[in-house]
C-alpha cells in the first residue's frame, strides 16, 4: 500500500514537470513571435518613413533638372550675345539651376533681370563708354564675379526658404534681386541720360562714371526696377503676419535702401585709382594715356564686385527686417 502511494506521487511530480516545461515553452515561443512581429512591423514603418522623406528631395531633383536645361540655355544664349564670358555662362548656369530648383517663379524673375539688365548694358553701349572712358575700363562681358556678386544672395536665400518653408527668406532674397537691379538701372539709365552726376556723400559735381555719383533720372530708375520687383513680390509671396510690412513694401524698402547702399560704399569704401600722368581719379589700373594708375583712397580690396554683393545684403537684411512683427522688435 505503501509503496502504491509513492509511485502515484512520483507519477504526478513527472506530469507536473512535464505541463510546466510545455508551459515555458510555449511563453519562449510567444516571446519571441512578438519580437519577430515588432521587429516586421518596425521595418515596415522605417520603409515607409523613408518612402514619404524622398517625395520632397525627389521633387526638389526633377526640378533641378529641368532647371539645368533651362539655366543651360539661357546662359548659352547670353555667351553667344557676348553679355556673358565663359565663367560667366558656368556662374549664370549654377546659379539658374539653384534658382529654379526653388521655385519656377523665382526662376522667371532671375531671367527677366538678366535679360533687362543685359539689355540695357547694351542700350547707347558706345555713349556711355565715351562718357566714362576716363573713369572706368572698357565694357566687357559679365564674368562670374559679377554674376555671383549680383545673383547669389537671392539665389541662395530663395532656395534656403524653399528647404525651410520660411517665406521671410524668399521675401530677403527677392530684396537682395530687387538692391542689384535698382543699382544696374540706376547706373545704366543714369549714365545714358547725360545728366552731370553728384557724389552722394558730398553733393559736389563728379565724372561719369565715378562711384557713388548719383543723377535724378537714375535714382527715378533704381526705384522704377525696386518697385517692378516688388510688384512680383505681391503677386508671389504671402506672410500672414500681423503688424509686419507686406512683402512688396518690404523688397521696396530692401531695393531701395541696398541701391543707396550702394552708392555710399562705393563714395567711401571702395577702392580709388590716381594716374599722375594725367591728375585725375580714375577706376582704371592702366589710365587712357597708358600711364599705370596707383591706389590711392578708399579700401584696396573692395571692388566695384564687392561693393554690389554688398549692396545685396544690404537689400535682403531690410527686407528681412521689414517682414518682423512690430510686436518682436
Amino acid at each position: 500500500m505503501l509503496g502504491a502511494r509513492r509511485s502515484a506521487r512520483r507519477r504526478v511530480r513527472a506530469v507536473r514537470a512535464t505541463a510546466g516545461s510545455r508551459t515555458r515553452a510555449q511563453a519562449r515561443d510567444a516571446a519571441s513571435g512578438r519580437r519577430r512581429a515588432g521587429a516586421d512591423r518596425a521595418s515596415r514603418g522605417g520603409h515607409g518613413d523613408s518612402a514619404r522623406s524622398a517625395t520632397i528631395p525627389d521633387a526638389l531633383i526633377v526640378r533641378a533638372l529641368l532647371g539645368a536645361l533651362a539655366a543651360g540655355g539661357v546662359a548659352i544664349a547670353g555667351l553667344r550675345a557676348g553679355s556673358l564670358s565663359l565663367r560667366g555662362h558656368w556662374a549664370a548656369f549654377a546659379l539658374g539651376t539653384l534658382v529654379v530648383t526653388a521655385g519656377w517663379t523665382w526662376g522667371a524673375l532671375f531671367i527677366a533681370y538678366f535679360v533687362t539688365t543685359s539689355l540695357l548694358s547694351q542700350l547707347g553701349r558706345a555713349r556711355k563708354e565715351t562718357r566714362t572712358e576716363s573713369m572706368l575700363p572698357a565694357q566687357r562681358a559679365r564674368n562670374a564675379l559679377q554674376v555671383g556678386a549680383n545673383g547669389g544672395v537671392f539665389a541662395a536665400l530663395v532656395l534656403l526658404g524653399e528647404v525651410t518653408g520660411d517665406a521671410r527668406l524668399s521675401v530677403a532674397g527677392l530684396g537682395a534681386l530687387a538692391a542689384a537691379a535698382a543699382d544696374t538701372w540706376a547706373t545704366e539709365i543714369g549714365t545714358l541720360s547725360g545728366g552731370a552726376p553728384r557724389s552722394i556723400l558730398t553733393g559736389r559735381v563728379v565724372p561719369p562714371g565715378t562711384s557713388g555719383g548719383i543723377t535724378a533720372i537714375g535714382s527715378a530708375a533704381s526705384v522704377l526696377a525696386a518697385a517692378l520687383v516688388a510688384l512680383a513680390a505681391h503677386a508671389s509671396v504671402t506672410l500672414g503676419e500681423e503688424g509686419a510690412a507686406s512683402p512688396a513694401m518690404a523688397v521696396l524698402i530692401g531695393g531701395i535702401g541696398g541701391s543707396l547702399g550702394d552708392s555710399l560704399f562705393g563714395a567711401a569704401l571702395q577702392s580709388k585709382r590716381w594716374c599722375e600722368q594725367c591728375r585725375t581719379w580714375t577706376e582704371r589700373k592702366v589710365h587712357t594715356c597708358q600711364y599705370r594708375t596707383r591706389h590711392a583712397a578708399g579700401l584696396r580690396w573692395m571692388t566695384n564686385d564687392t561693393v554690389n554683393l554688398l549692396a545685396t545684403v544690404l537689400g535682403a537684411g531690410l527686407a528681412f527686417l521689414a517682414t518682423v512683427p512690430f510686436a518682436s522688435r
